[in-house]
């Protein structure tokens, strides 16, 4: 029977898809919110650019700092309790950013939500991996990669009425109660597919018996299974092949409503609504391209792995048209360049998270979309944060910045190609 005829009974394994979206666009409410709020910060704190570049830096710093430990915590504890807690912190620690006086105390509590909030990818990463087979995977990850990319569509617009209509204050207090309310939800529905109490006998049978990913527990101690997967050539051909969307995607994140400010002499709230557009194009272009057309080739037969590499080559070449945005002085042009380009990069991170669920060893799916959000953050989210911050105080233009990130993409294409390798499971009793 072909792959595309299968019956898949049940809807519980979708409204947990719906769920881990869910997730994610809070936890990137609170990066929307600081990028859009930054000149209002910036005011406020009496800030420089490199100063509010470390504002944006400081919280990936603590998140990527604690991938590797959530990733182990995640695989050795599950998603549940570790994803509970975590959110419970975050979620307290948005509220405390109303109240906040001083930089120290600004930097403290972005460095602590960093933490705390480091492990909403991973974990749904994992889980995505345990609910959904390969034939449906790659339109699952796509909705929670994507649901990083809508945050922006509805928290631009939604952080510049707050900030133009109230103040910045006001905007995270609101966003952290929303988080509280959200936590509850996901603590009272979230469960594995095989403790789930709203499951079909069906629906888990389905689960179980087309090769999603179970609760298999690590081979190894953690440090053992890390130290054999930072000498396999595919983890650092994915690491760095995925640091490739990752820099351009953690670079517009945190500069675009400013970049629009500066260089269009754009207000708040028609920089926010500007920079709504590319991230509303590059959701549709993660969920139609990075998941629905993917999982569409690999039901008709075709070799995943074929699927996954022509995707990636296409979408990270489309990529590089953002670089027009620096060469016009249209606003209207420079977002059409953004809006291609990002749209392109976009459908290539939900392949990028397939491919790690399917090398993972058995046990290490957490640990190993840890390490992959490692690199993506250290590279894309510190480097590009802050260098970003750094050159535009040297230059007085984003110009440089954008060609930085144009060269790291080539990177992550070439480290895709020719460093991956075959996409096919880690074994870890290889020395490679």
């Amino acid at each position: 029977m072909g792959v595309d005829k299968i019956k898949r009974p049940g809807r519980t394994r979708w409204l947990i898809s719906s769920l881990l979206s869910s997730l994610i666009i809070l936890n990137y409410f609170d990066r929307v919110a600081i990028s859009v709020a930054a000149p209002a910060i910036q005011e406020s704190f009496h800030l420089s650019a490199t100063e509010i570049g470390i504002v944006f830096s400081i919280y990936t710093y603590s998140y990527t700092i604690m991938q590797l430990p959530v990733g182990s915590f995640l695989d050795r504890f599950g998603v549940s309790w570790v994803t509970r807690i975590g959110m419970v912190l975050w979620s307290l620690l948005t509220i405390t950013m109303a109240f906040l006086q001083g930089k120290l105390l600004l930097y403290t509590v972005r460095f602590l939500i960093g933490l705390t909030g480091a492990s909403a990818f991973p974990a749904a990463s994992k889980a995505t991996a345990m609910w959904f087979p390969p034939s449906e995977r790659s339109l699952a990850n796509s909705f929670f990669d994507s649901a990083a990319k809508f945050a922006n569509v509805l928290g631009a617009p939604f952080v510049a009425f707050m900030i133009t209509r109230f103040d910045w204050r006001i905007t995270f207090l609101t966003i952290g109660i929303i988080n509280v309310l959200f936590t509850l939800i996901f603590w009272w529905y979230y469960e594995q597919p095989n403790r789930h109490k709203r499951i079909s006998s069906e629906e888990l049978n389905y689960i179980q018996k087309y090769n999603a990913i179970t609760e298999d527990k690590m081979p190894y101690g953690t440090r053992k299974v890390l130290s054999k997967l930072f000498r396999h050539r595919k983890v650092w051909g994915l690491m760095i092949g995925f640091t490739g969307y990752g820099y351009t995607f953690n670079l517009l994140l945190t500069w675009m409503p400013t970049f629009f400010k500066e260089e269009f002499n754009l207000d708040l709230m028609s920089s926010g609504l500007y920079t709504a557009i590319p991230w509303l194009i590059s959701t549709v272009s993660g969920i139609l391209v990075g998941g629905w057309l993917v999982d569409y080739f690999v039901k008709k037969g075709y070799e995943p792995a074929k699927v996954y590499r022509r995707i990636i080559l296409c979408g990270m070449l489309l990529g590089f048209v953002f670089l027009g945005s620096i060469f016009t002085s249209s606003a209207v042009v420079s977002i059409v360049c953004i809006s291609i380009g990002l749209a392109g990069i976009s459908a290539t991170a939900p392949v990028g998270w397939s491919i790690s669920a399917e090398i993972a060893p058995p046990g290490t799916t957490a640990l190993l979309s840890s390490i992959v959000n490692l690199a993506n953050n250290l590279f894309g989210g510190i480097i590009a944060a802050a260098l970003t911050g750094y050159l535009f105080d040297l230059t007085g233009s984003f110009d440089s910045s954008f060609l930085v990130a144009g060269a790291v993409l080539l990177i992550g294409l070439l480290f895709y190609l020719f460093v991956l390798g075959d996409i096919k499971k880690i074994n870890l009793t290889e020395e490679r």
